[in-house]
């Protein structure tokens, strides 16, 4: 139930996300801009979160990094494609997670070399061994996202944004097997362009 309020309240976001944002700059004519239609970047991350509200009986910390492709659906709107890899501090048996996720990101507004954006992913995971006690190896993992990408060159951005992660197997097992992970944390990385 919490990851279809999740995927719900995510999807209301992309929608009005998607409304043109007003007192933007022009689109770079050289072609200088993460999110330029039909371009391609590489991207790579650090990511670090805490769990935020616990409705289980121990706390969860994430750590990770994130490396993947991007491609400009059209200005202002990209299609991604992340693997993830998390050490999870669970008070007890630590694990490994494996995450693929896909997703949009878009951008809010503009000032030169700076962009604000918002993005949201969803995906798959797998463990080594289950993440919370009583949880299991499979989870869906939803990650929402507002962050800033500045431009360093005309190829390289420094991406950085607050992160919100929603980790669950959605009751597969059952509501007993379904400890769920509601975290918040930082992201900072690089945006490659190819």
């Amino acid at each position: 139930m919490r990851f279809a309020g999740t995927a719900c309240g995510a999807a209301i976001l992309v929608l009005v996300a998607n409304i043109p944002a007003q007192a933007q700059d022009s689109p770079d004519k050289g072609g200088e801009d993460a999110f330029a239609a039909h371009r391609w970047s590489a991207e790579f991350a650090l990511q670090a979160a805490l769990e935020a509200w616990n409705y289980n009986a121990n706390h969860t910390e994430l750590y990770g990094v994130q490396e993947g492709v991007a491609y400009g659906l059209r200005h202002g709107l990209v299609l991604t494609a992340n693997q993830r890899i998390y050490y999870v501090s669970q008070r007890g048996n630590d694990t490994w997670v494996l995450g693929l996720t896909s997703g949009l990101r878009g951008r809010l507004y503009r000032k030169s070399r700076a962009s604000a954006f918002w993005q949201f992913e969803a995906g798959v995971s797998d463990a080594a061994i289950a993440v919370k006690p009583r949880g299991t190896r499979f989870n869906y993992l939803a990650l929402g996202r507002i962050g800033a990408l500045v431009r360093l060159n005309a190829r390289l951005y420094l991406n950085n944004s607050i992160d919100v992660i929603h980790v669950s197997n959605a009751s597969l097992k059952g509501r007993g097997r379904n400890p769920d992970i509601e975290a918040i944390g930082l992201t900072t990385g690089l945006i490659v362009g190819l």
